[in-house]
């Protein structure tokens, strides 16, 4: 494996105006999903750790002007935007991340280039001047130092002009070094209102994660990116979208209470509404930047009492059914769902910083854990076994159950898993105790201060 042979860019240039001999499309300002084509960009270079971005203007006319945009909380709280006509000064070694503004792209692009470019080893003689996602259509994000942005920048305006100069660094000593395309990846240059809307819809349709559960590839997604779509162009926020879920769950766990069939059955598809409707405040974050910690704890909360919210009513509901065991079964499930969930809200905010379960790198619910794509039976079992505990899986299996008038192995599967996942949990806590404490030393010592020139 390649070790990290250089540094992240700090610095981005948005290459807009006139591009291969036309006006780029779509313009700085137009809407796409929901917000300027322009934040888009630059909010998308500022996730990946870009603090400066320059957008430089070429061929005919003024650019537009940039300072609500430049203002706008999204990217004002992460980086800089400035407006030039031409490439900013600095030393030739800097990294510069440099992205065209006539293509629309999958959101980890500009990580996978800079991923590549910081572990780039390039041929026997020079390390690569320049790093890019692999694949010809693949040229809407470059990195490279100055001097080889500033080839690109300046070659830009002409037809062909970065396919040559891309053609010419990929002939020189080092060449071009590159990264595997992301899930769902896609790059797609985009002309008039047709290509905007499939612009858009790639977007959306790119939302879903490798690390979905298995009722979320093959029935969420399928409603809610349609919903999301809709919905971005509305002032809706993904926290109101996180108390409409949260809303259903809690209403499907009061119609279970009731007692019945149908109280049952009514109540696991409030559930499952609320469980589909669950996907589009990530989805609305993703697409229209709307991301804080507030909606990450929102989101994780909600969750967890929805959870508890239903199984009580289930549990309820047999009690009324004559099944005597069903309330000391939940009060036992329920206590240990909420240790173990306490017990990962303290390490998240305390430890791993965030306001999502995902981030706790070891345990099974983890963004790196999920995201597996291994080979072999075994190593599939074993990669896929924690997607049947996540919450869309559950609940959609629980909504047939509820159909089919067996509400008893819900409240036997959640409980169980409850149990299960409390004893497997604090093995893994007391396994990975050790770095749990190295990382949160690592993380509460405060980083040097940093000043740049300018800034």
């Amino acid at each position: 494996m390649r070790e990290p042979t250089r540094s992240a860019p700090r610095e981005g240039w948005i290459l807009a105006g006139t591009l291969d001999g036309r006006p780029a499309e779509p313009g700085l300002l137009d809407e796409l999903a929901g917000i300027p084509h322009v934040l888009r960009l630059a909010g998308e270079l500022a996730l990946a750790g870009v603090g400066r971005i320059t957008v430089i203007w070429s061929g005919g006319g003024a650019p537009p002007e940039l300072a609500a945009i430049a203002a706008d909380p999204r990217l004002a709280s992460r980086a800089r935007l400035t407006v030039a006509a031409e490439p900013p000064p600095g030393d030739d070694g800097d990294a510069i991340v440099v992205v065209r503004a006539d293509r629309v792209f999958h959101r980890d692009m500009p990580k996978q280039a800079i991923g590549a470019w910081k572990t780039a080893s390039g041929s026997l003689t020079a390390l690569a001047s320049l790093a890019k996602v692999a694949g010809d259509e693949h040229d809407a994000i470059l990195v490279a130092d100055r001097a080889t942005a500033r080839r690109l920048a300046a070659g830009a305006a002409a037809p062909g002009g970065i396919a040559a100069e891309l053609a010419a660094i990929a002939a020189a000593p080092g060449g071009i070094a590159t990264a595997d395309v992301p899930y769902l990846g896609f790059t797609t240059a985009v002309q008039g209102a047709r290509g905007r809307r499939r612009a858009e819809r790639r977007l959306v349709w790119s939302l879903r994660k490798s690390a979905d559960g298995i009722a979320a590839k093959l029935l969420n997604r399928r409603i809610s990116l349609p919903l999301s779509w809709l919905l971005c162009r509305t002032p809706i926020h993904p926290n109101h979208v996180t108390i409409v879920a949260f809303l259903c769950a809690l209403t499907g766990g009061i119609s279970l209470s009731r007692g019945g069939y149908l109280a049952g059955v009514i109540g696991m598809l409030f559930v499952e509404l609320g469980s589909i409707i669950d996907g589009i405040d990530g989805e609305l974050a993703r697409l229209k930047f709307q991301f804080s910690k507030l909606g990450q704890w929102l989101d994780t909360i909600a969750d967890d009492l929805g959870n508890i919210a239903y199984t009580t009513g289930v549990a309820i509901n047999l009690h009324l059914a004559g099944a005597t065991w069903a309330l000391p079964l939940a009060a036992t499930a329920i206590t240990a769902f909420a240790l173990t969930q306490s017990t990962q809200y303290y390490l998240i905010a305390r430890v791993y910083k965030s306001g999502d379960l995902a981030a706790i790198p070891w345990a099974f619910q983890s963004s790196e854990f999920l995201s597996q794509r291994p080979r072999g039976l075994v190593p599939w079992i074993k990669a896929t076994a924690p997607k049947l505990l996540k919450r869309d899986f559950a609940v959609t299996l629980f909504t047939v159950c509820a159909i089919a008038g067996r509400l008893e192995p819900i409240l036997l599967i959640f409980s169980g898993g409850a149990l299960v996942f409390f004893a497997v949990f604090t093995v893994q806590l007391v396994r990975n105790w050790k770095s749990i404490q190295s990382h949160r030393a690592a993380t509460s010592v405060p980083p040097p201060t940093v000043v740049h020139a300018g800034d």
